[in-house]
């Protein structure tokens, strides 16, 4: 998929943001402790979505889902996970979410294949296979891409997780709800997405506690029931559309905007000059008047573990930084991953932005630059590809983003709910 777009817009208007993608891939994955129906409501459509359904289906589970509702009902009780191929297990990284489920399920996992995701270099699976190891579970290799997991001789117990992974984490805990006893997991990612996981377990059974912190207690194991869940907010998509209308300078309300989450990202968001306020839970963003700065040294833009800046937010900053008024400058600093920010800087330049990129991991911007429209080619990581769509806007002339394709991993509706802001932008298939 293409993009075309016109650049100069000011986008205004109020949007309600999709179902979070991360709380998803985590939860649909979990429907497989489940020997009985589980209906999930904000369900995103979203290719991700698209995969898992699929590969639930191909292991037998049977699903109804309701597009114009937004649910899914997945119906767990006769899969066979002896169905599942190389091509399931290795289509996209949220296939390694299975593992958890399936080991909790079943205790075995045949040939667990290093999944891909968005092109963010290299992403060692190390944090998951220690965790599921400390839980008792044994890998043994199948090839250089692929493990046999057992966990016939897991046992509750007090693990230490060797970095605050969300999606180790979530395998963790859903082989730990299935485990007879109390397991700690400590170290624990906290985000939303798995606090997401840790609510929709409890829902339907499961004894949790320590849920946002970074300490969690299972007491297993879990007599999981029938349940019906809604699915968060996409907090990524709603700093998103807060982004796109500052950057815009246009008024852009977002509803449903969980305020209870935003501190840190509101703290960044006037870094780069803007304000986030909240009526209720509609999120409006307004720009700060100018503020006195420390002109020696660049204002520091960092991706955290959460309860800090989300690292997959971080792109979203640099065109609000661009559209800083001012000569200032930001340092962006990605340490989280490889090829963070190096994959696409040298697409960003094109626009003509003055950056440099310090290391693969820091980017320094500068404001202040004439921007103009580009054709430029979209890494496959989705708010960096969101990002460059951001600067294509703030840009004056046409743009053409190709192979956007990475945007509809994360935001359902891309362009379609651009429009309704007043975009002018065109899928090109």
């Amino acid at each position: 998929m293409n993009l075309e777009i016109t650049g100069g817009q000011v986008l205004e208007g109020e949007v309600t943001p999709s179902g979070s993608k991360n709380s998803a891939v985590a939860i649909i994955p979990a429907t497989l402790l489940f020997d009985r129906p589980v209906t999930l409501t904000n369900i995103p459509e979203i290719t991700d979505v698209t995969k898992l359904v699929a590969i639930l289906s191909h292991m037998g589970s049977r699903i109804s889902w309701n597009h114009e509702a937004s649910s899914l009902t997945i119906d767990n009780s006769s899969i066979n996970p002896d169905r599942l191929s190389q091509l399931d297990l290795a289509n996209i990284r949220a296939t390694s979410l299975l593992w958890g489920p399936l080991l909790g399920r079943f205790r075995t996992v045949p040939e667990a294949h290093l999944p891909g995701g968005c092109t963010l270099g290299n992403r060692p699976m190390d944090a998951h296979f220690q965790a599921l190891a400390d839980l008792g579970a044994a890998l043994s290799p199948r090839s250089s891409t692929s493990v046999t997991i057992d966990a016939t001789r897991a046992k509750p117990g007090e693990i230490w997780l060797s970095e605050m992974s969300p999606t180790a984490t979530e395998n963790a805990l859903t082989l730990a709800v299935t485990l007879p006893g109390t397991t700690t997991l400590v170290g624990a990612a906290s985000e939303p997405q798995v606090q997401d996981l840790c609510h929709f377990l409890s829902s339907a059974g499961a004894e949790i506690s320590g849920v946002g912190s970074s300490t969690l207690n299972v007491r297993g194991p879990a007599k999981l029931q029938e349940t019906a869940y809604e699915i968060l907010p996409d907090h990524n998509e709603i700093a998103t559309f807060l982004a796109l209308g500052a950057a815009t300078q246009g008024a852009i309300k977002v509803h449903r905007a969980l305020p209870h989450f935003f501190p840190t990202i509101a703290r960044n968001f006037a870094r780069v000059g803007t304000t986030i306020t909240y009526a209720g839970d509609t999120a409006t963003h307004h720009p700060l008047p100018p503020q006195p700065g420390d002109t020696d040294h660049p204002t520091v833009i960092r991706g955290q573990p959460w309860p800090g800046l989300p690292v997959d937010i971080l792109p979203l900053f640099v065109p609000l930084a661009l559209s800083h008024p001012g000569h200032r400058q930001f340092l962006f600093h990605n340490w989280m991953y490889e090829a963070g920010l190096l994959s696409w800087a040298q697409e960003l330049a094109k626009f003509g932005t003055n950056l440099v990129m310090c290391d693969p991991h820091r980017l320094l911007v500068t404001s202040g630059s004439h921007l103009t429209g580009a054709e430029i080619e979209a890494p496959y990581i989705i708010r960096a590809a969101v990002a460059l769509t951001m600067t294509a806007m703030i840009a004056e002339g046409q743009s053409k983003i190709v192979n956007a394709d990475a945007l509809y991993r994360g935001h359902p509706n891309f362009a379609q709910n651009l429009r309704s802001l007043g975009a002018k932008i065109e899928e090109i298939t």
